[in-house]
């Protein structure tokens, strides 16, 4: 279980990157059973949380102002992107896979903040481990779809034939909409070990492309959470 150096400067709220075999629950047990729940659908809709329990629906991202609602992102390759207002009064989660990013789930959260009357510049933002260039093997299609949306060097976009850099190219839209202090975290979720005694290599993370033949959807994930905390709950 990983923290973010960017969001850990934010006074009052908690938040973690999480690794296959950590449990949330038992970490967060003031908030994570009552999380509001989303229904991830690889969209570009955020909605926004005000209640403990709530269901937010199909969405891709959650935004919050209420202290105590833990917002949870869960993935298996996608990239998990945490949000936080400087001032730690309000919290974001987005779920990020290649459709997302080129449908511009990023930019759509940055025109959710300006709607209400928000700077970018005032949130900081964290992407958390995801499938890597090293790995993440797509087609030609999409490398193209992306280098015709997004007007960037393409080496940012795949830096090997056919291979996404997801996670940097999260990271220039983050940028690019004026998210002025982003972090993020270079482990690979299709490679990534962990040291064992094990003579076969320990993955630290759940992938849905290198387990796609045994995997169990919707269980084998690793779940991501940011929440603004009360004061008398604070879990660090």
């Amino acid at each position: 279980m990983t923290n973010s150096p960017a969001l850990d400067a934010v006074a009052g709220i908690v938040h973690r990157f999480g690794r296959r075999d950590d449990d949330m629950g038992r970490r967060f047990p003031a908030y994570w059973p009552h999380r509001p729940v989303q229904h991830e659908r690889h969209g570009t809709r955020i909605a926004i949380a005000l209640h403990m329990g709530e269901d937010c629906g199909e969405a891709d991202g959650m935004f919050t102002e209420q202290p105590g609602l833990m917002l949870a992102i869960a993935t298996a390759d996608c990239a998990p992107v945490l949000l936080a207002r400087k001032d730690g009064t309000a919290v974001a989660a987005l779920h990020v896979g290649w459709r997302g990013a080129l449908a511009g789930i990023v930019p759509e959260f940055a025109a959710l903040l300006a709607r209400r009357g928000e700077r970018t510049g005032d949130w900081v933002a964290a992407i958390g481990p995801t499938a890597g260039p090293c790995c993440y093997e797509v087609s030609d299609d999409i490398i193209a779809s992306f280098r015709e949306r997004y007007p960037i060097d393409p080496r940012v976009i795949a830096p090997r034939h056919r291979r996404l850099d997801l996670a940097r190219m999260v990271q220039w839209q983050l940028g690019s909409a004026g998210f002025g202090q982003v972090g993020a975290c270079v482990e690979c979720t299709m490679c990534h070990t962990v040291d064992t005694a094990e003579a076969d290599p320990v993955f630290a993370y759940h992938s849905y492309r290198r387990d796609s033949a045994t995997r169990s959807p919707g269980i084998d994930v690793q779940w991501s959470v940011v929440a603004i905390a009360p004061r008398d709950k604070e879990e660090k």
